[in-house]
Formats: C-alpha cells, sequence, structure tokens
C-alpha cells in the first residue's frame, strides 16, 4: 500500500543515517489548548476536531489531534498483525484486564502519544538534534515518494495515515529523534551515555550472570530427537569422567575451559567460547537453577536438562559481557521511566475520539488504493 511505501522510505534513512549532532537544540514550543486551524482530514471528518488542535499535552509539548488517528491506526495494524485480532468485530469483546478492546485501544492510543511527546522532550532535553544526513535523507525520501506516487499520490498516502504533511513530517522526525537519542546514549561523553560499570551494577541488580557450561547431549542437536540408549548411556559414562577429573584439578576452572573446548557439545560454544551471560528465563530451568545455586567459582555436579548432561561452572559477571547484554534493555527500563514519571493533561476534545468511527474511517480510505 502506499502509506507503507512511504514509511518504509522514511524509516531506511533512520536506521541507516549517522545519527546526533548538536547543531541546534530541538525545543518544543509551548502550546495550550487552543482551537485548531485545519478543517480537513480523517480526524476532522469523523470528530469534528480540527486535526492541528492541541489535545494532549506533557511539559508543555503539544499533540495535534490527528496524531491521535495515526497513532490508533497503528496500534490496530499491530494488534491484527501480532494477535489476528480483526479489531472491527471486536470492540466490545473483553480483555485480560476487563476492559473492552474498545477502551484497550484508546488508552493504547494515548500511551503511543505520550511517549511521542516525552521522547521530543528528551531530545529538547539533552540537545539532541538530527545531524545533517539524516536531514537531507528525509528531504530525498520525500523527494523520492512524491516521484514515485505523484504530487496527489503522496499527498493520498499520507490521508491514508491520518495525517496532513505537517503531521507525517513530525511522526517521521519523531522516529529520527528516537533514533538519534539511543545514538546518544551509546556515544562516550553524551549526557545520555551509559558507562560499562553503570550497565554491570545494573545487570547485577536485575539478576544478571555468567557462566560457562560443559554439554554432553542426550538428544540430537539438531533434529531434538532422542538419541539411542546407548548413545546416552556412554554420554552420562563420559559427563561422570569429566566431572571427575575437574574435581581431582588442583586448578579445576583452567581445566574446565580445556575441557569444554574438547568435550562440550553445544552450538552456541563458538560464539561465547567464555560463556554464557544471562538473566531469569533466559535459559532452561534446571540450567538456570544449577548456576544461581553455585558460588562464584564453583563447579556443579552433572545437571540434566532437555538437552542433556551439564556440568556448569559459575563465573564472576564480566563487566563488558553485562554491559552488552543489559545496553538495549536499560535504554528502554530509562525512556519508560521518562513516560511513567511524564503527566500528560487531555483536552475536553479528546472525548470526542470515537476509535471505532476513526479506525473504520481509516479503513475505508486505506481500501480505495486496493479496489483500484
Amino acid at each position: 500500500m502506499w502509506k507503507d511505501r512511504i514509511l518504509a522510505a522514511v524509516m531506511a534513512v533512520v536506521v541507516t543515517a549517522a545519527g546526533t549532532a548538536a547543531v541546534a537544540r530541538f525545543s518544543p514550543d509551548k502550546p495550550q489548548f487552543t482551537p485548531g486551524q485545519i478543517e480537513e482530514g480523517i480526524t476532522y471528518e469523523v470528530t469534528g476536531v480540527p486535526s492541528d488542535e492541541i489535545v494532549a499535552l506533557v511539559d508543555g509539548n503539544g499533540a495535534e489531534a490527528e496524531l491521535f488517528t495515526y497513532w490508533l491506526g497503528d496500534t490496530c495494524s499491530n494488534l491484527q498483525s501480532y494477535y489476528s485480532i480483526n479489531v472491527a468485530e471486536n470492540w466490545d469483546t473483553a480483555v485480560s484486564d476487563g476492559s473492552t478492546l474498545r477502551e484497550f485501544i484508546r488508552e493504547d492510543v494515548f500511551s503511543a502519544i505520550k511517549q511521542q511527546l516525552v521522547m521530543e522532550n528528551l531530545a529538547g532535553k539533552y540537545g539532541v538534534t538530527l545531524s545533517q544526513e539524516v536531514e537531507n535523507g528525509l528531504a530525498e525520501a520525500r523527494e523520492n515518494n512524491i516521484e514515485l506516487l505523484g504530487e496527489d499520490g503522496y499527498r493520498a498516502a499520507i490521508y491514508q495515515l491520518g495525517l496532513s504533511e505537517a503531521g507525517y513530517d513530525r511522526v517521521v522526525r519523531m522516529y529520527a529523534l528516537n533514533r538519534a537519542l539511543y545514538d546518544a546514549y551509546n556515544t562516550p561523553g553524551s549526557e545520555l551515555y551509559a558507562s560499562d560499570d553503570v550497565l554491570h551494577t545494573w545487570a547485577v541488580g536485575v539478576g544478571y550472570i555468567t557462566a560457562d557450561h560443559i554439554l554432553i547431549p542426550t538428544v540430537d542437536l539438531a533434529t531434538r530427537g532422542r538419541l539411542s540408549d546407548e548413545e546416552i548411556a556412554a554420554n552420562r559414562a563420559l559427563a561422570e569422567d569429566l566431572l571427575a577429573r575437574l574435581r581431582a584439578s588442583d586448578d579445576p576452572a583452567a581445566l574446565f575451559k580445556e575441557l569444554a573446548d574438547a568435550y562440550s557439545q553445544d552450538t552456541g560454544r563458538a560464539l561465547n567460547p567464555d560463556g554464557y551471560t544471562f538473566t531469569h528465563g533466559t535459559m532452561v530451568a534446571s540450567f538456570d537453577d544449577a548456576a544461581r545455586a553455585l558460588g562464584e567459582g564453583e563447579i556443579s555436579g552433572i545437571v540434566e536438562s532437555e538437552y542433556g548432561y551439564h556440568i556448569i561452572l559459575r563465573k564472576p559477571l564480566d563487566v563488558a559481557a553485562a554491559a552488552d547484554a543489559v545496553r538495549d534493555e536499560y535504554f528502554n527500563v530509562l525512556i519508560g521511566a521518562e513516560v511513567e514519571n511524564a503527566e500528560m493533561e487531555l483536552s475536553p476534545a479528546a472525548e470526542r475520539f470515537d476509535v471505532a468511527a476513526l479506525y473504520d474511517a481509516l479503513t475505508a480510505a486505506q481500501s480505495v488504493e486496493n479496489e483500484g
């Protein structure tokens, strides 16, 4: 669909272009709940609320009414893609928290708006702006879309998203700013940068550990089919022999690596030659429980899992490995905390948003191309 093409072109720019350059501080205007001017677009046609009317505020940064329609389409599309839910047929269906699907989606849309406003505010707070490369890429993507679709087709594709051209520009810049914030978070010297030590401390607090193991399987690791009784018995004897050699060693940690390199059949060992850094729920339960029961430097007995026999060495939590393991997670936690702690104020006009009617209008607009 047209709407998918124009977003795909922009996202390609956001993902591949370089990140930030503090050349001009992003600072949102400080709108209040004032009437809008644009009496066109899906939002206005369905609700009577002008597309550019401010309906939500976070720390002075305002969201136009049309953003509700855009995020409604995005939310419904995701629900249908991931859960195969036909939202148009289930508005009044109860969901897990006891609310209706209609109520759940409405709340989720406002959560998405809140996150957008917070991300824009964070960009302003930390002086994160778009690099000239990104700016040039966005401009080029726009020109390419117009060349591909024509002026009328380009406007039609944006209309199908529930947006004006100004609203579309704001959304794509928000995606780019999100990426730029992430790049700043990963850039030493940035106010947002999280050092390895900070990440390591956080990883300890949420239960990350490091453990190496020797795996002697009881199944074919490619097919998961059970080995023969004779093969399993031989592998059990091998595991017991390796464990005996470790317990008799004057330097079991050094011997452990030697034996693991020689005998472990873990298919992931080539990428993890020093073991795994993981948190709760990542490994199979018997492995996780046994590893956590060990002190650092201790070696387990034979631990059986669905894959076979493990001998586990608990290691100190490696600073660099822990930082790598949690870097993305910690960024999401930081942003999530900012969103959670922010307060969003809604205008009375926000009460006029009927998610079913707006979604019907969106899908009707998008079906025009399909019929063509």
